[in-house]
Protein backbone atom coordinates (compact mmCIF):
# COMPACT_ATOMS: atom_id res chain seq x y z
CA UNK A 1 0.00 0.00 0.00
CA UNK A 2 1.62 3.76 -0.93
CA UNK A 3 0.71 6.71 0.49
CA UNK A 4 -1.85 7.40 -2.48
CA UNK A 5 -4.13 4.44 -1.69
CA UNK A 6 -3.96 2.30 -4.19
CA UNK A 7 -2.56 -1.32 -4.21
CA UNK A 8 -1.46 -3.20 -7.03
CA UNK A 9 0.05 -6.63 -7.56
CA UNK A 10 2.25 -8.55 -9.69
CA UNK A 11 1.20 -12.18 -10.27
CA UNK A 12 3.23 -13.54 -13.42
CA UNK A 13 5.65 -15.76 -14.33
CA UNK A 14 7.99 -12.92 -15.63
CA UNK A 15 9.79 -10.65 -12.99
CA UNK A 16 10.48 -7.06 -13.78
CA UNK A 17 7.39 -5.72 -14.74
CA UNK A 18 7.02 -2.36 -13.57
CA UNK A 19 4.36 0.76 -13.41
CA UNK A 20 4.49 3.92 -13.40
CA UNK A 21 1.09 5.07 -11.93
CA UNK A 22 -0.53 8.76 -11.66
CA UNK A 23 -3.65 10.09 -10.25
CA UNK A 24 -5.26 12.58 -12.35
CA UNK A 25 -8.08 14.74 -10.55
CA UNK A 26 -10.61 17.24 -10.72
CA UNK A 27 -10.68 16.35 -14.63
CA UNK A 28 -12.39 18.29 -17.16
CA UNK A 29 -13.44 16.08 -20.39
CA UNK A 30 -12.76 18.82 -23.29
CA UNK A 31 -11.62 18.00 -27.11
CA UNK A 32 -7.97 19.44 -28.16
CA UNK A 33 -7.14 23.12 -29.65
CA UNK A 34 -5.75 24.38 -32.85
CA UNK A 35 -2.35 25.41 -30.62
CA UNK A 36 -2.53 21.30 -29.79
CA UNK A 37 -2.33 20.18 -33.20
CA UNK A 38 0.34 22.04 -33.86
CA UNK A 39 2.48 21.38 -31.20
CA UNK A 40 1.61 17.72 -32.26
CA UNK A 41 2.70 18.23 -36.02
CA UNK A 42 6.21 19.58 -34.44
CA UNK A 43 6.10 16.09 -32.40
CA UNK A 44 5.19 14.16 -35.63
CA UNK A 45 8.18 15.64 -37.47
CA UNK A 46 10.36 14.76 -34.79
CA UNK A 47 9.13 10.92 -34.50
CA UNK A 48 9.72 10.84 -38.40
CA UNK A 49 13.21 12.44 -38.72
CA UNK A 50 14.47 9.72 -36.23
CA UNK A 51 12.26 6.45 -37.57
CA UNK A 52 10.93 4.63 -40.42
CA UNK A 53 8.67 1.89 -40.78
CA UNK A 54 11.83 -0.26 -42.03
CA UNK A 55 13.73 0.62 -38.81
CA UNK A 56 11.36 0.12 -35.99
CA UNK A 57 11.71 -3.08 -35.58
CA UNK A 58 15.15 -2.56 -34.68
CA UNK A 59 14.19 -0.03 -31.74
CA UNK A 60 15.49 -1.02 -28.45
CA UNK A 61 12.40 0.03 -26.46
CA UNK A 62 9.56 -1.38 -28.58
CA UNK A 63 11.74 -4.50 -29.12
CA UNK A 64 11.74 -5.05 -24.99
CA UNK A 65 7.58 -5.02 -25.24
CA UNK A 66 7.91 -7.69 -28.45
CA UNK A 67 9.87 -9.99 -26.33
CA UNK A 68 7.50 -9.59 -23.26
CA UNK A 69 4.53 -10.41 -25.77
CA UNK A 70 6.28 -13.44 -26.94
CA UNK A 71 7.44 -14.79 -23.35
CA UNK A 72 3.56 -14.75 -22.92
CA UNK A 73 2.66 -16.36 -26.32
CA UNK A 74 1.34 -13.34 -27.84
CA UNK A 75 2.47 -12.69 -31.36
CA UNK A 76 3.34 -8.60 -31.36
CA UNK A 77 3.74 -9.00 -34.95
CA UNK A 78 -0.61 -9.22 -34.88
CA UNK A 79 -0.81 -7.31 -31.54
CA UNK A 80 0.90 -4.73 -31.25
CA UNK A 81 1.77 -3.48 -28.12
CA UNK A 82 -0.39 0.59 -27.93
CA UNK A 83 2.98 2.58 -28.51
CA UNK A 84 4.44 0.81 -31.54
CA UNK A 85 0.86 0.89 -33.18
CA UNK A 86 0.61 5.05 -32.40
CA UNK A 87 4.39 5.06 -34.02
CA UNK A 88 3.81 3.11 -36.97
CA UNK A 89 0.74 5.16 -38.23
CA UNK A 90 2.83 8.66 -37.63
CA UNK A 91 5.20 7.05 -39.77
CA UNK A 92 2.75 6.02 -42.49
CA UNK A 93 1.34 10.05 -42.81
CA UNK A 94 -1.46 8.86 -40.79
CA UNK A 95 -2.92 12.13 -37.76
CA UNK A 96 -3.85 10.09 -34.89
CA UNK A 97 -7.41 10.10 -33.86
CA UNK A 98 -9.45 13.06 -31.98
CA UNK A 99 -10.79 11.54 -28.67
CA UNK A 100 -10.28 13.99 -26.28
CA UNK A 101 -7.58 16.35 -24.86
CA UNK A 102 -6.17 13.97 -22.78
CA UNK A 103 -5.91 10.83 -25.12
CA UNK A 104 -4.68 12.76 -27.30
CA UNK A 105 -2.23 13.88 -25.56
CA UNK A 106 -1.52 10.83 -24.07
CA UNK A 107 -1.45 9.05 -28.21
CA UNK A 108 0.91 11.40 -28.26
CA UNK A 109 3.15 11.08 -25.75
CA UNK A 110 3.37 7.32 -26.17
CA UNK A 111 4.11 7.53 -30.06
CA UNK A 112 6.98 10.13 -29.09
CA UNK A 113 8.98 7.72 -25.90
CA UNK A 114 7.52 4.22 -27.23
CA UNK A 115 6.38 3.34 -23.79
CA UNK A 116 2.54 2.23 -23.72
CA UNK A 117 0.25 4.45 -21.33
CA UNK A 118 -3.07 3.16 -20.20
CA UNK A 119 -6.01 5.32 -18.97
CA UNK A 120 -8.50 3.87 -16.02
CA UNK A 121 -11.06 5.48 -15.21
CA UNK A 122 -10.81 5.09 -11.13
CA UNK A 123 -14.63 5.18 -10.26
CA UNK A 124 -15.13 2.16 -11.90
CA UNK A 125 -12.73 0.18 -10.65
CA UNK A 126 -13.71 -2.65 -8.34
CA UNK A 127 -11.04 -3.66 -5.59
CA UNK A 128 -7.19 -3.46 -6.17
CA UNK A 129 -5.36 -3.87 -9.17
CA UNK A 130 -3.28 -6.83 -10.33
CA UNK A 131 -0.90 -7.58 -13.45
CA UNK A 132 -1.46 -11.73 -13.89
CA UNK A 133 -1.77 -13.72 -17.06
CA UNK A 134 -5.34 -14.10 -17.83
CA UNK A 135 -7.51 -17.20 -17.41
CA UNK A 136 -8.88 -19.54 -20.31
CA UNK A 137 -12.05 -18.46 -22.04
CA UNK A 138 -11.75 -14.94 -20.11
CA UNK A 139 -13.91 -12.26 -21.95
CA UNK A 140 -12.13 -8.88 -22.31
CA UNK A 141 -14.33 -5.72 -23.99
CA UNK A 142 -12.11 -3.51 -25.29
CA UNK A 143 -12.86 0.29 -25.59
CA UNK A 144 -15.72 0.05 -28.80
CA UNK A 145 -17.37 -2.78 -26.66
CA UNK A 146 -15.44 -5.54 -28.92
CA UNK A 147 -15.29 -8.73 -26.81
CA UNK A 148 -11.82 -10.42 -27.08
CA UNK A 149 -11.70 -14.18 -26.28
CA UNK A 150 -8.32 -15.01 -23.91
CA UNK A 151 -6.50 -18.09 -24.70
CA UNK A 152 -5.12 -18.13 -20.93
CA UNK A 153 -1.77 -16.89 -21.63
CA UNK A 154 -2.13 -13.13 -21.87
CA UNK A 155 -0.76 -10.71 -20.08
CA UNK A 156 -3.40 -8.42 -18.16
CA UNK A 157 -3.83 -5.81 -15.65
CA UNK A 158 -6.99 -6.49 -13.88
CA UNK A 159 -9.49 -5.27 -10.63
CA UNK A 160 -10.90 -8.11 -8.60
CA UNK A 161 -13.61 -8.20 -11.00
CA UNK A 162 -12.62 -7.93 -14.52
CA UNK A 163 -9.50 -7.08 -17.00
CA UNK A 164 -9.07 -3.62 -17.69
CA UNK A 165 -6.05 -3.47 -19.99
CA UNK A 166 -5.58 -6.47 -22.26
CA UNK A 167 -2.06 -7.40 -23.29
CA UNK A 168 -0.05 -4.55 -20.91
CA UNK A 169 -1.39 -1.46 -22.86
CA UNK A 170 -2.58 -3.22 -25.96
CA UNK A 171 -6.28 -2.27 -25.50
CA UNK A 172 -8.32 -0.78 -22.59
CA UNK A 173 -11.32 -1.83 -21.36
CA UNK A 174 -14.46 -0.19 -22.21
CA UNK A 175 -16.19 -0.82 -18.40
CA UNK A 176 -12.58 1.75 -17.38
CA UNK A 177 -12.84 4.15 -20.08
CA UNK A 178 -12.75 7.75 -19.25
CA UNK A 179 -15.84 9.88 -19.70
CA UNK A 180 -17.12 13.10 -19.65
CA UNK A 181 -18.42 11.77 -16.57
CA UNK A 182 -14.98 11.21 -15.31
CA UNK A 183 -13.59 12.75 -12.32
CA UNK A 184 -10.61 10.87 -11.23
CA UNK A 185 -8.14 9.08 -13.64
CA UNK A 186 -5.30 6.41 -13.32
CA UNK A 187 -2.33 7.24 -16.37
CA UNK A 188 -0.60 4.22 -16.23
CA UNK A 189 2.97 3.91 -17.73
CA UNK A 190 3.81 -0.15 -18.23
CA UNK A 191 7.22 -1.27 -18.18
CA UNK A 192 8.95 -4.09 -19.56
CA UNK A 193 11.99 -6.34 -19.00
CA UNK A 194 15.15 -4.66 -19.93
CA UNK A 195 13.50 -1.01 -19.71
CA UNK A 196 14.99 0.65 -17.69
CA UNK A 197 13.70 2.85 -14.27
CA UNK A 198 15.46 5.96 -15.92
CA UNK A 199 13.56 5.36 -19.18
CA UNK A 200 10.29 4.95 -17.17
CA UNK A 201 10.75 7.93 -15.16
CA UNK A 202 11.89 10.06 -18.43
CA UNK A 203 8.76 9.09 -20.52
CA UNK A 204 6.55 9.60 -17.52
CA UNK A 205 7.90 13.25 -17.00
CA UNK A 206 7.22 14.10 -20.43
CA UNK A 207 3.86 12.42 -20.49
CA UNK A 208 2.47 14.16 -17.27
CA UNK A 209 4.54 17.85 -18.43
CA UNK A 210 2.20 17.41 -21.98
CA UNK A 211 -0.93 16.82 -19.87
CA UNK A 212 -0.12 19.56 -17.27
CA UNK A 213 0.05 21.72 -20.24
CA UNK A 214 -2.83 20.60 -22.46
CA UNK A 215 -5.41 19.13 -20.45
CA UNK A 216 -7.60 20.64 -17.89
CA UNK A 217 -7.31 18.47 -14.70
CA UNK A 218 -5.04 17.85 -11.54
CA UNK A 219 -1.72 16.19 -11.59
CA UNK A 220 -0.86 14.62 -8.28
CA UNK A 221 2.69 12.72 -7.64
CA UNK A 222 3.72 9.57 -9.21
CA UNK A 223 3.65 6.08 -7.61
CA UNK A 224 6.51 3.31 -9.01
CA UNK A 225 5.61 -0.46 -9.08
CA UNK A 226 7.64 -3.18 -9.88
CA UNK A 227 7.11 -6.72 -9.32
CA UNK A 228 8.59 -8.44 -6.67
CA UNK A 229 12.20 -10.43 -7.58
Amino acid sequence: MTASGLKISFDTPTNDLALFVTRLTNYSHTQSSEDFSEYEERIFSQIRSSNSLETLKDVETLRMYRDLYWSFGMDPTKLRVSSEALMRRVLRGENLWRISSLVDVVNLASAYHGVPIGLIDEGALVGNLRVRTARKDEVFVRIGGKGLVCKGREVVLSDDEKIVCFGYATHDSEMTRVTPQTATILLILYGAPGVSYSKLEQANSITLEMVDKWVDCQVTDSEYYRAMQ
